[in-house]
């Protein structure tokens, strides 16, 4: 029997056991959360004229804030409140301003896959366009890796790099598609 959807035959992953993008929230201190909004709406001319037009375009439609109808004229903090309460639940909205986010670092995307690949990564093919982010992300980091060996790992390959280590983390669960944890087995 043929269940369309639950197999991509192409990449040769099982649909059901990805995740879908929210899922990240289980490893973003709400602190964090909100710091990755702000630095998304700080600058809009730091990215391509695809993720520009995306970011604004789903701000609008999506993000509600109280007496403005246009959400991109109220006021940022208010902004970036609204938008935190949708990030928490909409894996698409999650899609678009990571998407952005990954932009504001993709400078030092050799860094980290050199550094990466170093560790035992391998790069999911849904990374890091996340087509569908109902299913994106795959569990598991490689076995006794860990988030300090991350940290150090792409530090070492870059010593003036400008980003926190709670960024090194969150750039290379994108970068690489990989959840934090050991590998689901498989059932069955």
């Amino acid at each position: 029997m043929d269940f369309p959807g639950l197999f991509d035959f192409e990449k040769g992953i099982k649909m059901n056991e990805l995740k879908p993008m929210h899922v990240i929230n289980i490893y973003i201190e709400s602190w964090f959360r909100q710091e990755i909004i702000e630095n998304v709406l700080t600058d809009f001319s730091a990215y391509s004229d695809e993720v520009r037009k995306t970011l604004a375009e789903t701000l609008k439609s999506e993000v509600k804030v109280s007496g403005f109808r246009n959400s991109l004229t109220a006021p940022k903090r208010l902004l970036v409140r609204e938008s935190d309460k949708l990030f928490e639940t909409d894996p698409r909205f999650v899609k678009v301003i990571l998407n952005a986010w990954t932009q504001l670092y993709d400078h030092y995307g050799q860094t980290f896959d050199k550094a990466l690949h170093s560790l035992g990564f391998a790069t999911s093919p849904m990374a890091p366009a996340y087509g569908d982010p109902l299913n994106a992300f795959e569990q598991g980091w490689p076995e006794g890796i860990d988030y300090p060996k991350v940290i150090e790992a792409v530090r070492k390959e870059d010593d003036d790099l400008e980003m926190t280590d709670d960024q090194i983390v969150l750039y290379s669960i994108l970068r690489t598609g990989y959840l934090p944890g050991e590998k689901e087995e498989e059932n069955g």
